[in-house]
């Protein structure tokens, strides 16, 4: 499998998933032009993307669902919920197909499993993405999960089998709490239903890394205003206390696509 993540932030979210004949992105919101200029970087033709599925609805991750679909020619997938939420984002010519988190699908050679998470969205979701072989038992796994308040015992169960992890390092809990945000959205950012502070994300990675398998993490979706790429590297990494020497930590950006990487 290939993955980079084309842009995170709350200026817009997409990430680009490949396997040996599948091509998916992960949510939309990124413009046309910027995610064809970004997969043609790359060496990747945008109109083999097979599918675009949606995490939730808010618009960072939606707002450009409907033109990327049309442009690229490929159906979105999402739930019933989820669609409500952006529905008027969408032309009504776009190809709409429907999962159900908790319940597995495929997209041709890839497996499919939506989990749920905590984030104040309609019906947010994670994935998890298996590449089937008939080559090998081993399958290789990624994780996805990008907004989100908590990581549970369960979740972090889940996760516990990613060879790559991609997971929200949102902001530094210092620089939140003194920066200039009214206090209800800080409150709102650090809730449950929020989104993950740098040492949330790192105590939950060294979780998942005590069980072996997990190779390369990117940490997502930080925050311009509170947070701040060696601050969140920094905190990660502090949290592994030398726990997997060869965990691969990437930092993803709002304005440039990460190094697209093959595990």
């Amino acid at each position: 499998m290939r993955v980079c993540v084309l842009a995170s932030g709350s200026s817009g979210n997409c990430t680009y998933v490949e396997s040996h004949s599948t091509k998916l992105l992960i949510d939309a919101g990124l413009s046309a032009r910027q995610v064809r200029e970004r997969l043609c970087k790359l060496g990747i033709q945008p109109d083999q993307i097979d599918a675009i599925l949606i995490t939730h609805d808010h618009q960072d991750h939606t707002s450009e669902a409907g033109i990327v679909s049309l442009a690229l020619g490929s159906p979105i997938y999402c739930t019933e919920r989820t669609l409500a939420g952006f529905w008027n984002l969408l032309s009504g010519h776009e190809q709409i197909r429907h999962f159900r988190v908790g319940q597995e699908f495929w997209v041709k050679d890839l497996k499919i499993h939506p989990f749920r998470v905590f984030h104040d969205a309609l019906d947010p979701c994670g994935f998890l993405i298996e590449e089937a072989s008939l080559f090998t038992q081993y399958a290789k796994r990624l994780g996805i999960a990008t907004d989100l308040g908590t990581i549970p015992l369960l979740l972090r169960e889940n996760l516990k089998d990613c060879d790559l992890l991609i997971l929200e390092s949102n902001h530094d809990l210092e620089m939140l709490l003194q920066g200039d945000y009214p206090w209800h959205l800080k409150q709102r950012i650090r809730s449950e239903v929020g989104h993950l502070s740098n040492q949330a994300a790192g105590e939950a990675i060294a979780a998942i890394a005590q069980h072996g398998r997990l190779k390369r993490v990117f940490l997502a979706h930080l925050s311009e205003k509170n947070n701040h790429p060696q601050k969140a590297l920094e905190t990660v990494k502090s949290c592994l206390n030398g726990l997997s020497p060869q965990l691969e930590i990437y930092v993803s950006h709002r304005d440039r696509p990460s190094p697209l990487i093959e595990f």
